[in-house]
């Protein structure tokens, strides 16, 4: 099911399956998210929960039992429930159910909530812990954004910090700067040919796209206690790489379930521990136009 929410400048689209940002547009109807080609990257803007990422054996345990959960968790191909609406927002529930508990052994609610106001999109995931003993997770968004737009090049962009970061990528023992207290990464296809780059408790609250050639720009704000990580689909293959016309602004907890090293999710660094009957919220916003 697909619920449409609008503003007077801003019209966003969202499926109940994952609670998943499908489009949106400006008033202008220029579409900022990727559209989810198949054959390059079949998914929008999915809703990471309870993994970020995954181990490296795909497993975890828990109290002495072995668990698998499919890289970043199964909240982005779970049927929500649709909480509320009106015409300018939307929450989604999903509840723990016989199923998650196969994977994920605790009881939980998380509710998912779009919200327009003008040419910004409030986001906020909210997670419950609804059993009676600590639950641990890491939650996440993946928004992908349509780079280029109007007949310009990939290489037309680039990625802005509010302020000057330093951010070295580590990829299979290989190290890259990034960045070298700039606020400002061009964007090149080769920049994501070692994945994904992020900053944990970075100096800034927001991250853009910004076009050189229209001044374009793709605003997002999030909690700097937290990560943001960018990211394109990278192929060997030059004309299957051409095709991945998008860019990634990932707001996190924290760094990915990778980085602690780590199977016995009581022990991972980074994980959110979450008392029962405590909820714990995150939230980002979006920013489209120039």
């Amino acid at each position: 099911m697909q619920i449409t929410i609008a503003s007077e400048k801003t019209t966003a689209v969202i499926d109940s399956f994952g609670a998943e940002l499908h489009s949106l547009k400006d008033a202008a109807g220029s579409e900022y998210l990727w559209q989810a080609d198949p054959a390059v990257w079949k998914r929008h803007a999915p809703v990471l929960f309870p993994f970020i990422c995954n181990t490296d054996s795909k497993k975890y345990t828990y109290e002495g039992q072995v668990y698998s959960l499919a890289n970043h968790g199964f909240a982005r191909d779970s049927e929500f429930e649709l909480a509320s609406s009106d015409d300018k927002s939307a929450e989604f529930l999903l509840k723990s159910s016989a199923e998650t508990l196969k994977l994920y052994p605790f009881d939980f609610e998380l509710r998912i909530r779009y919200a327009l106001s003008g040419n910004k999109l409030a986001v906020s995931y909210s997670v419950k812990n609804t059993d009676k003993k600590d639950m641990y997770f890491f939650i996440g968004g993946h928004p992908a954004f349509n780079v280029p737009m109007g007949g310009e090049d990939f290489s037309d962009y680039f990625v802005e910090y509010e302020k000057p970061e330093t951010i070295i990528q580590e990829f299979k023992g290989k190290t890259t700067v990034i960045a070298d207290s700039t606020a400002k990464v061009p964007l090149s296809h080769e920049l994501f040919a070692n994945d994904v780059f992020m900053k944990d408790a970075p100096k800034s609250s927001w991250i853009a796209l910004v076009s050189e050639k229209s001044g374009r720009k793709i605003k997002l704000n999030y909690d700097p206690k937290g990560c943001i990580a960018v990211w394109s689909s990278y192929f060997e293959d030059k004309a299957v790489t051409e095709q991945a016309k998008f860019v990634c602004l990932e707001p996190w907890s924290s760094v990915p379930v990778y980085c602690d090293k780590e199977e016995d999710i009581t022990k991972m660094s980074h994980a959110i521990k979450l008392a029962p009957e405590k909820e714990y919220v995150f939230e980002y916003s979006i920013e489209v136009g120039q």
